[in-house]
């Protein structure tokens, strides 16, 4: 991945906030962060999950943005991009971790291979990032960790297992909130609407922000977000 990564990313600075956003489907959400951070600097990094990935491999980047596809359950491979984002002269101060909650419409019913896959995709990776940015969050004691979940009705074993992985990241934020407060990590579990439309991207980038910048006598352990 070094051979591949610009100079500004590899350049030795003194550290800079920067913000981490994970996830198979935020491309709006991390561009609209880019456009605003754009002025003060505080670069974009757009971690996408891709198994067939034995090293991370930049997908694309632009001014302020890079996104980057790694297999986030090789820890060697999530170990190696924090690495480098701390080479680069950055400090994670912001991370927002979106899993793929919706699968794909099938009639048949889920075999034992397919929900481990889609545990490990949503659940471990859940555990994955925030291991890794909490582990570089704890020396200055100060960060944001943002979950987002989604709620649906239940209407067939898609859905059911899907409100089920995230009740899983739910009860994952919680635990973390309680344990890492006193620390000065900020973690927030918040309900996302389902869609991708750019209004709901608008909001909801609006809404993390305001999240990242809460003091911390007010800060929001879980909330709820409604167009």
């Amino acid at each position: 991945m070094s051979k591949l990564l610009p100079q500004w990313f590899k350049s030795k600075q003194k550290a800079k906030d920067c913000m981490v956003i994970v996830g198979n489907d935020v491309q709006q959400l991390s561009q609209l962060f880019a456009e605003q951070v754009q002025a003060d600097a505080m670069p974009v990094y757009q971690l996408q999950h891709d198994v067939t990935k034995n090293q991370p491999q930049i997908e694309a980047q632009a001014e302020g943005l890079i996104a980057v596809r790694l297999n986030l359950l090789d820890a060697a491979s999530l170990k190696s991009v924090m690495q480098q984002i701390q080479k680069a002269g950055h400090f994670v101060d912001l991370c927002i971790f979106q899993p793929d909650f919706v699968l794909p419409e099938n009639s048949q019913p889920l075999s034992a291979k397919q929900l481990e896959n889609y545990w490990q995709n949503t659940g471990l990776t859940a555990v994955s990032i925030a291991q890794a940015v909490i582990r570089q969050m704890l020396p200055k004691q100060q960060g944001t960790l943002i979950f987002l979940g989604t709620q649906q009705p239940v209407e067939s074993e898609q859905d059911l297992f899907s409100q089920s992985m995230s009740a899983s990241i739910r009860a994952l934020a919680q635990s973390l909130a309680r344990e890492f407060h006193p620390k000065g990590i900020h973690v927030v579990y918040c309900v996302v609407p389902h869609g991708q439309n750019h209004e709901l991207m608008q909001s909801l980038q609006q809404t993390c922000w305001h999240l990242y910048q809460q003091p911390k006598s007010t800060w929001s352990q879980e909330l709820r977000l409604g167009l």
